[in-house]
């Protein structure tokens, strides 16, 4: 491995900067239009409208579909952005999930409000959350990735930190959503000016390098030739495709699962809504220092390695959560483990495709990886809406066994040494 794709110095230029504070933004917009409000709407709206309580569980059971049939979506998404950019799906993904979040925030029929939790759910998990960000980091940082995406997805855990907060401060959820959506709209024009598909065009160089405009031209263009050679059938017999799909699949889908339903669990085992709306943000604040040191070891150790010692690390926060008894060690416990946690998964994955299929490789093999990834993401919700939300214990169980299942597949991961 060279020299540069361990340094730990984050000189990433003033371009480089403001692309990563974009992809956070990116990232920060797509937990609060998926899961991190699973916290918070599916009970506002219900009180809003008065409807029946079930329609709590509906949200995350539709949520799960939602990530299911983001499948079909992650392959169209992707197969847009390497036809027209990044900017181009920046501008139109934050568009329509402003359309979207008015529709939500306005209708007052179940059906409707349902199937936007799905479309929301879909749009924002793929564009916001997977194609925009992880395109530009990769491009960008193609041998810095790993400590940019640390910095960038700290757009994730601020998220959890901060939105219930904003949102219950508004109170009326209507008035949030439609915030929410006009927001979208702005950083869909503010998009237009702000992304830059590559740092090329904007005089720049991968990694802020200091090698001259034509060298770094030259590079480019060998770096896409090789990437138009990773067809679908060249992607998907490639073992790593799988196991990265499935093994840190495994992993997101155990992050949604803790996430999602923090606050209901240590209300489950005696904490006061108070308090454990407060260790959920304390959590998240913890995972934007998370974030980077997850970034950091990446960097340090290789994508492969900073991983594993993620699925561990995960093992530890759900037997935290399955044997939690209510106790200020034990919720605490809970904030640090989970916390620390909810960062790490957003740089790690594309961090270990681009590692493993190169610079613009990433968005050829993200084709197939991404759908992947999504299903099995989005398994968590489907699995806390049947289990039900009162038995929230048995399905961490589920997660604890996938994410060990997680560990060994990661491990037989090929990681190839950075060029």
């Amino acid at each position: 491995m060279s020299s540069s794709s361990n340094n730990t110095k984050s000189n990433f230029g003033k371009w480089g900067w403001s692309m990563i504070l974009y992809c956070a933004v990116s990232y920060y917009l797509a937990a609060a239009l998926s899961t991190d409000t699973l916290n918070w709407f599916p009970a506002a709206f219900t009180a809003f409208h008065g409807w029946n309580e079930n329609v709590v569980n509906l949200c995350n059971t539709m949520a799960g579909v939602g990530g299911w049939l983001g499948v079909i979506a992650a392959v169209v998404f992707s197969i847009m952005a390497a036809k027209l950019g990044s900017k181009f799906m920046a501008v139109f993904g934050n568009f329509i999930c402003g359309i979207l979040c008015i529709i939500f925030a306005t209708t007052s029929n179940i059906t409707v409000f349902l199937a936007m939790v799905v479309v929301l759910t879909f749009v924002s998990g793929n564009i916001q959350l997977n194609v925009v960000p992880n395109n530009i980091m990769n491009i960008w940082f193609p041998k810095k990735k790993g400590l940019a995406l640390g910095w960038a997805s700290m757009g994730l855990p601020l998220c959890t930190a901060t939105i219930i907060v904003i949102l219950s401060a508004i109170g009326n959820p209507r008035t949030a959503y439609i915030i929410l959506g006009v927001l979208c709209f702005v950083v869909g024009v503010i998009s237009v000016f702000w992304v830059k598909n590559t740092p090329e065009e904007v005089g720049a160089t991968p990694d802020n390098e200091p090698i001259d405009m034509e060298a770094a031209l030259a590079l480019k263009k060998q770096q896409e030739e090789e990437a138009k050679h990773m067809t679908i059938g060249v992607i998907a017999k490639n073992r790593n495709t799988w196991l990265i799909g499935f093994g840190h699949g495994f992993l997101w889908m155990t992050t949604i699962g803790l996430v999602s339903n923090f606050i209901p669990r240590l209300s489950m085992a005696g904490v006061s809504p108070n308090l454990a709306l407060s260790m959920l943000t304390i959590a998240a604040l913890i995972g934007i220092f998370g974030s980077y040191v997850w970034g950091w070891l990446d960097q340090k150790f290789t994508t492969k390695t900073a991983s594993i010692i993620y699925g561990f690390w995960y093992l530890i926060a759900l037997l935290i959560m399955i044997f939690h008894n209510g106790s200020m060690a034990m919720t605490v416990l809970a904030a640090f483990f989970v916390g620390f946690g909810i960062g790490g998964i957003g740089n790690l994955i594309p961090s270990i495709i681009g590692t493993c299929f190169g610079r613009f490789g990433f968005i050829q093999a993200n084709r197939l990886i991404a759908p992947i990834n999504t299903a099995v993401r989005s398994t968590a919700l489907v699995i806390i809406g049947a289990v039900g939300t009162a038995n929230l214990t048995k399905s961490y169980i589920i997660f604890f066994i996938f994410s060990a299942l997680a560990i060994v597949l990661i491990a037989f991961i090929k990681q190839p040494k950075m060029d």
